[in-house]
């Protein structure tokens, strides 16, 4: 999958887990890195809202991430954390320390999941590279 953004990163290393392209790690021109999630709209958070416009309405809507990737993450110094919603090709940013100290953590190991940080779309902001 080629995303239109990745042409402007000088350098674009895939995360794979299990053969499934979850993100990647962008360096962009400007030297700044940032990790990317690849991401469905159907994908964001609801919080048993009936609908992702309640969901916004309620201000519950969050991406997720496992708390396995923000660590890999932080390890590796990046600073930023990006969603690319696949099917408009927006791309939401935020930074790892809100990850950190805002996100709601839940736990769905026991469903097949992961430990996993809940952030509400307010902490992201819509950019254009």
């Amino acid at each position: 999958m080629m995303i239109k953004y990745e042409k402007k990163c000088l350098e674009v290393e895939h995360l794979r887990k299990k053969r499934k392209l979850y993100g990647a790690f962008w360096t962009l021109k400007s030297g700044r890195r940032l990790y990317v999630a690849y991401r469905s709209r159907k994908e964001i958070f609801r919080n048993g809202e009936s609908s992702l416009l309640a969901a916004i309405r309620q201000g519950c809507a969050c991406w997720a991430l496992d708390v396995e990737t923000i660590r890999e993450i932080d390890a590796r110094g990046v600073k930023h954390v990006g969603v690319l919603v696949k099917e408009s090709q927006e791309l939401y940013v935020t930074t790892v320390d809100r990850f950190m100290d805002r996100a709601l953590v839940m736990n769905y190991e026991s469903q097949g999941g992961a430990l996993q940080r809940y952030l509400p779309l307010k902490y992201f902001k819509k950019k254009a590279l």
